[in-house]
Parts: C-alpha cells; structure tokens; sequence
C-alpha cells in the first residue's frame, strides 16, 4: 500500500528540517567545546598571556578631554591609546596584535584611579579575534579587570584579566596581561 503524496512530502520536510537541525547542533557543540576548552585550567593556568608595550609620547597616547580642575588634579582627564600587544617582554619580540581603548581619571587623589576600557586585537595564527576588557585601574600597581566579551575565536568570552606593571622607561611602560577565562 502506497502512501499519499501529501504524506511523503511532510516526511521529506520533516527529515530535511532534523538535518538542519543536527547540523546547527553540531557547529553549537564544537563553539562550546571550544570554549571549554579555554576555560580556566584545574592548575590556575592562564587562558591567554601577552605583553603590551605602552608607548608615552603623543604618538601613542593623546589626550582626548583635559582635567575638569587642572590646577589640582586630573580627576576628569581622559585619554585614548593604541599600544603594541608582544609575544614577550622586549617590544621586538613577536608581534601578537594591538591594544586599544580610553582611560578617564576618575579620582582626585594622588593614587590615579582610571576607568580602563580595552579592546585586544589578537592573532596568533591559530586564535584571531578580539576582546574587550573594562575596569577600576591604579597606575604602577597589579590590576584585577573583567573580560566582557569578543568577537572571532573569542565570541562569547567572559572572565577576568590580571594586569602587572613589569617596568618603564621615559617612553615605554611594559605590561603584563593574563585572562582568564571561564
């Protein structure tokens, strides 16, 4: 006994939309297991390690707004930058992306607390994308910031972000950066 052509055509719609199904499935499996594959190891093991060069003269860092009271702190000044993101610690060493973002003092006290927004230009070779970073920063001192999200290999990415002042000179300060990520 045949079946009606109404009936085939469902069981063929309804196969070819399971097929899609799995397929879309599939692709969300490997994105997530990507993820966790970077998430945080049982070890501390950090996600993500590089160097930014900060460069100090006008090239790299602008003043974008002045202080709102010059004449007794900073609180208010913002700035832009656009920074070198190394493999290590010497800025010839090689080359992973760049750092970009604005700072805003936001404390009148000689302890220079800024609001810090990144975004981290990354690649590689095997990860590419980006990601963004934000927080409370004090200058010279190890900061604790969040990891909000990216985009590329990144997509979806949240953590946090440990930043070590290494050193500086009258034109470069060299930071160290770890994400971690969960």
């Amino acid at each position: 006994m045949s079946r009606p052509v109404s009936s085939r055509a469902t069981t063929v719609s309804a196969l070819l939309i399971i097929t899609s199904l799995l397929a879309w499935s599939a692709k969300e499996a490997e994105s997530a297991g990507r993820m966790r594959s970077w998430s945080i190891m049982q070890d501390g093991t950090p996600f993500l390690k590089y160097y930014v060069q900060a460069g100090l003269t006008a090239a790299y860092l602008g003043e974008l707004i002045p202080p709102l009271n010059s004449t007794q702190s900073t609180f208010g000044q913002t700035k832009l930058f656009a920074f070198n993101v190394t493999e290590g610690q010497d800025a010839t060493s090689r080359l992973l992306g760049s750092m970009r973002g604005y700072t805003v003092q936001a404390s009148a006290t000689p302890d220079y607390h800024s609001v810090e927004v990144e975004v981290l230009e990354y690649n590689d070779g095997s990860l590419n994308g980006t990601i963004s970073l934000q927080g409370i920063v004090t200058v010279g001192k190890t900061n604790e910031i969040a990891v909000v999200g990216g985009t590329g290999d990144f997509r979806g990415i949240r953590g946090y972000a440990v930043i070590s002042f290494i050193s500086s000179s009258d034109t470069l300060a060299i930071y160290y950066h770890e994400l971690f990520v969960n």
